[in-house]
C-alpha cells in the first residue's frame, strides 16, 4: 500500500504539474509510453486525474485502481485498459472512457457529461446519478443505477437483478437480457421516439439500439421511505469534575495552550492557539484578534489556515476550495459507504489540490472510532474528528473510555491528534476534559445553542470572537486552578465522576471514593 500510494502521489503531481501548459497549447496528454512510443502501461495507481477542468484532454495506457478520474468539470480522459471501483464518480462535465470494465459504482453521483465504458461495469453503477449519460457496450452488475434522480443509462448487454432499486427520475434503458427490476422502479418498452434520441447518442460510439430495449424509470406508486435514526448524545460533560491542584500558579504566567497538527515531524503544519476547532459554514469575513490566527472548520470560503470539510455537497468543487484552504477533512458520515482501500483513493485524488505540507483528517461517529483510528494507522492521516453522536445516543461520558479503549488497541495514542466533537455549546472546561481523557482538542459550534446564526459577517465574526475571548480567559483560569503551565500535563487523574453512573460508564474516579470502580480495575 505504502508504494502504491507514493506512485499515484508522484503520478498526480506529474499531471497537475503538465495541465496546465497543455491546455494552453491544445495538446494532449499521454501516460503509459516511453518518449519513443514503447508502452510502459501503469499498474494499480489510485486517485488519478480528479477535477479534470474545461480544456484537459489524457490518455493514459494501464490498469488503475479506485477512483480515477473522479469530479472530473470537463475536458476528456481515456483509459486503456481496466479501472476498479468508483471511476468518473461525482462527474459534472467531463467525457471520460474507459476501453475495458469498470468495477462497482462507476459514475457515481454524476450531475453531468458522458462516460463510456467499452466493457462491463460493476455493482451498483450510476448509483444517485442526477443528470448526464454513462453508456456502456458491455454487462452492468446488480443495482443498476440505485437511487438515482435523473440522467440516462443505456447498457447495451445484459443486467443482472435489482436494476434501478429506489431511482427516483432519470431512466436505464437495456438492450439485452435484464433480470427483475428493483423496488421503487418499473420497466416498460422502448418508445420510437427514444430508440432515435438514443441512436443519436450512441452512433458516436458506433452503436445502436434495437427496438427490443426496456426502458427502466421510477414507479411513484412503490417509492421507497428510508428515515435514519436521529443522533444524540446523552447529557455533556457537567457530570465529570476537574480537581483544583494542591497548588495553584499565577494566572498571568507563560501557559502552553498550543496545539500542532502537522504533515510530519519536519512541516510547520496548522498551529492551534487554542485548543478548539470552531465550525462555521464559511470562511469568509472571519477576522479578529484572535478569529485571525484560529483555524476553523469550514465548507466553503476557506481562509488560508482554515480546515476545509469535504463531503458529498462539496466534493465536486474540492479543487478550489483545498487549492485555498490549509488542511483537508474527509467527512466519512456524509459520504457513501467507503472500505478502508476507497477512502485511501479519494484521499489521494484530494491531496493532488492540498499542498505536501498541509495535514489531513477524517471525520466519523463514536460508535465507528474503530475504523477511524484503524485507517489512521494504515494510512497517511494526520488526524481524526470523532463525532460523540451516534443512533444510540450514548452518554457524553461513555464516549471517552471507548475512544481511549479503541486508540490503545490500535496503538496510535501517541501518534495522531484526536478531537472531539461536542454537539453543545462548549466551553474551555470541556477542552480541559477532551484533553485529559487523551483527546487533544474538541471541535464545536459557537452557535450551537443559538436561534439564529448573525446574519452579517461582521457580526458573525465579532461573536466567534468574543466567543473565543471568554474560551481563552476561562482556560487560563482552569489552569492556573490546577496548577499545570501546559495542557500536555493533563491526565484522566485530573477529573473525578461526580455520579456513580458516570464512574460506572467512563471508568473514571468517583469522587469522595477517588479510584474507578472495581470493575474498571479489573481491566
Amino acid at each position: 500500500m505504502v508504494d502504491e500510494i507514493g506512485r499515484s502521489l508522484k503520478l498526480n503531481r506529474n499531471l497537475s504539474s503538465n495541465l496546465e501548459k497543455a491546455i494552453e497549447m491544445d495538446r494532449a496528454i499521454k501516460i503509459g509510453w516511453g518518449a519513443q512510443g514503447d508502452a510502459k502501461p501503469k499498474e494499480g495507481e489510485i486517485g488519478i486525474a480528479s477535477h479534470l477542468p474545461e480544456g484537459a484532454r489524457i490518455r493514459l495506457l494501464g490498469n488503475l485502481g479506485d477512483c480515477t478520474a473522479t469530479c472530473s468539470k470537463g475536458g476528456s480522459f481515456t483509459l486503456e485498459g481496466n479501472a476498479l471501483g468508483w471511476f468518473g464518480a461525482w462527474n459534472s462535465g467531463g467525457r471520460l472512457v474507459v476501453e475495458r470494465d469498470a468495477g462497482l459504482r462507476c459514475g457515481h453521483g454524476m450531475s453531468s457529461g458522458r462516460i463510456y465504458v467499452q466493457g462491463n461495469v460493476g455493482d451498483e453503477a450510476g448509483g444517485t446519478m442526477s443528470g448526464g449519460e454513462l453508456i456502456v457496450r458491455g454487462h452492468a452488475g446488480g443495482r443498476l443505477g440505485i437511487g438515482m434522480t435523473d440522467g440516462l443509462i443505456v447498457i447495451v448487454g445484459d443486467c443482472k437483478a435489482d436494476v434501478g432499486q429506489g431511482m427516483t427520475g432519470g431512466r436505464i434503458v437495456i438492450d439485452g437480457r435484464c433480470l427483475p427490476n428493483g423496488e421503487g422502479a418499473k420497466q416498460r418498452p422502448l418508445k420510437k421516439t427514444e430508440q432515435k434520441e438514443i441512436s443519436a447518442i450512441l452512433k458516436e460510439h458506433d452503436l445502436k439500439i434495437s427496438a427490443d430495449a426496456v426502458v427502466i424509470e421510477a414507479d411513484d406508486e412503490n417509492t421507497i421511505s428510508s428515515v435514519g435514526p436521529e443522533q444524540t448524545v446523552w447529557g455533556d460533560f457537567s457530570d465529570i469534575g476537574i480537581i483544583s491542584g494542591e497548588t495553584p500558579i499565577d494566572p498571568s504566567i507563560p501557559m502552553d495552550v498550543v496545539t500542532l497538527l502537522t504533515r510530519g515531524e519536519e512541516d510547520e503544519g496548522i498551529g492551534f492557539p487554542l485548543p478548539v476547532l470552531p465550525f462555521v459554514e464559511s470562511g469568509k469575513g472571519l477576522t479578529g484578534t484572535l478569529l485571525s490566527v484560529q483555524p476553523c472548520l469550514v465548507r466553503k470560503n476557506p481562509r488560508p489556515i482554515d480546515i476545509v470539510c469535504i463531503d458529498s455537497e462539496n466534493i465536486s468543487d474540492a479543487d478550489n476550495l483545498l487549492s485555498s484552504g490549509g488542511g483537508l477533512l474527509l467527512d466519512l458520515d456524509h459520504l457513501p459507504p467507503l472500505h478502508d482501500g476507497e477512502v485511501c483513493a479519494l484521499l489521494i485524488a484530494l491531496r493532488n489540490h492540498l499542498g505536501d505540507e498541509n495535514p489531513v483528517l477524517i471525520a466519523g461517529r463514536v460508535d465507528r472510532v474503530g475504523n477511524l483510528h484503524r485507517m489512521a494507522r494504515d494510512q497517511p492521516i494526520d488526524g481524526v474528528i470523532i463525532r460523540i453522536v451516534s443512533p444510540a445516543g450514548m452518554s457524553a461520558s461513555a464516549a471517552l473510555p471507548r475512544i481511549g479503549l479503541s486508540a490503545r488497541d490500535v496503538n496510535i495514542s501517541d501518534q495522531i491528534l484526536q478531537i472531539l466533537d461536542v454537539p453543545w455549546n462548549a466551553s474551555a472546561d470541556d477542552a480541559v476534559v477532551a484533553a485529559a481523557a487523551g483527546c487533544g482538542m474538541i471541535c464545536a459550534n459557537p452557535f450551537a445553542e443559538d436561534d439564529s446564526v448573525p446574519s452579517t459577517q461582521k457580526a458573525r465574526a465579532e461573536s466567534v470572537e468574543e466567543w473565543l475571548v471568554k474560551f481563552a480567559a476561562l482556560l487560563r483560569g482552569r489552569m492556573s486552578d490546577l496548577g499545570i503551565d501546559s495542557l500536555d500535563k493533563l491526565t484522566r487523574r485530573h477529573l473525578r465522576a461526580l455520579e456513580y453512573e458516570t464512574a460506572a460508564q467512563s471508568g473514571l474516579r468517583l469522587a469522595g471514593y477517588d479510584r474507578p470502580l472495581p470493575h474498571w480495575m479489573g481491566q
